[in-house]
């Protein structure tokens, strides 16, 4: 009876060990983490592979030292987009109009000068900054400028709502938002540019610059469309699902993510459907290499490019069941022990 009770204790631990054990990538990387939240994160952005952050609703920011992502605090409202400029230096903006900074320490507010809801923003460095957003009462097509002492308000060229912004440099940048508007900053002034998508309802929802040459910029109904230095034109897209987000590791690898898990990669040739670990809505991703990278979404969803496949979270109750299971075992082992020193020698007996 013990001795069975033992063998399925061990089985429980082998099955545990299988599937709950650390995956180890290629590099002896750890792979298993566990999403400390279970708000919508709406943004992540990662300074390296050991260093990086995920922030969204109910004021949630995470950040990832390497091994697992912790919660940080934070005194802002819902987040809706984050930007580091190094590990001591970041921005935060949404709901609420305030810029939060990080100044390597802790979060804390910086005057604005909008009252607008700002949905995106970018660091071109740490005294070079644009974010955007909208105010639906006022001042719709919101464009602020970092100077490296404050935010200001810059003449923008749309009512239009806008919901991404990425720079090249200094004198380069991209703006996109509702009905497919797209705008230009040449280091003067923002100016609207010609999209291949003029319906009134439909979101570019993000933008990405690898050059000044070379650009991408989706949407919802799976829309894609390119820059290719002189204009932009649409893109066949693997999905019609809605696409929140897209990050571009070079010019022939890219990414791309949205409703139900979607997953799309750019090969430099086409794009395709990648399979997915989550049927979550993604809302953002950042790579940090070819082999590294991370997607967020709904309900607290983290998932990670291995370089192979996209994987999900570690399961929050396997490392507690893995415990039980060793406890278990190590008890029994222990009380088997103590029965069998406990039990009297027997004499020695020999054929006469």
């Amino acid at each position: 009876m013990l001795r069975n009770f033992l063998k399925a204790s061990l089985l429980v631990v082998m099955v545990s060990l299988c599937v709950g054990a650390p995956i180890v990538g290629a590099e002896g990387v750890m792979l298993n983490w566990t999403s400390p939240t279970t708000d919508w994160l709406r943004s992540v952005y990662m300074v390296s592979a050991d260093d990086g952050w995920a922030a969204g609703d109910g004021a949630t920011i995470i950040r990832w030292n390497g091994t697992d992502w912790s919660n940080v605090a934070s005194p802002t409202w819902s987040v809706r987009s984050v930007f580091m400029v190094n590990a001591s230096d970041g921005w935060a903006v949404g709901n609420g109009a305030v810029p939060w900074h990080w100044n390597g320490t802790s979060w804390s507010s910086v005057a604005s000068p909008t009252t607008g809801w700002l949905m995106s923003v970018f660091m071109v460095d740490a005294s070079d900054g644009w974010a955007v957003g909208y105010n639906v009462l006022a001042d719709r097509g919101t464009i602020i400028h970092w100077n490296g002492t404050s935010w200001s308000n810059v003449t923008s060229p749309t009512t239009e709502y806008l919901g991404s912004v990425f720079m090249v440099d200094a004198s380069d940048g991209w703006a996109v938002g509702r009905s497919g508007k797209i705008i230009h900053w040449d280091g003067t002034s923002w100016s609207n540019v010609t999209s291949p998508i003029t319906a009134s309802w439909f979101w570019l929802n993000s933008v990405y610059m690898v050059n000044a040459s070379d650009g991408w910029a989706v949407g919802n109904g799976g829309k894609i469309i390119h820059w290719d230095g002189t204009s932009w034109s649409s893109v066949a897209s693997p999905t019609t699902e809605y696409l929140g987000s897209v990050f571009m590791v070079d010019a022939s690898d890219g990414w791309a993510v949205g409703d139900y898990g979607t997953i799309i990669h750019w090969d430099g040739t086409s794009w395709s459907n990648v399979a997915s670990p989550t049927t979550e809505w993604l809302f953002s991703v950042s790579i940090v290499s070819p082999d590294d990278g991370w997607a967020v979404g709904a309900n607290g969803t983290i998932i990670r490019w291995t370089g192979t496949e996209w994987i999900p979270e570690f399961p929050a109750a396997m490392p507690t069941l893995l415990l039980i299971s060793v406890t278990l075992v190590s008890v029994i082992i222990a009380k088997t022990t103590l029965k069998r020193r406990r039990r009297p020698s027997l004499p020695n007996r020999t054929r006469q």
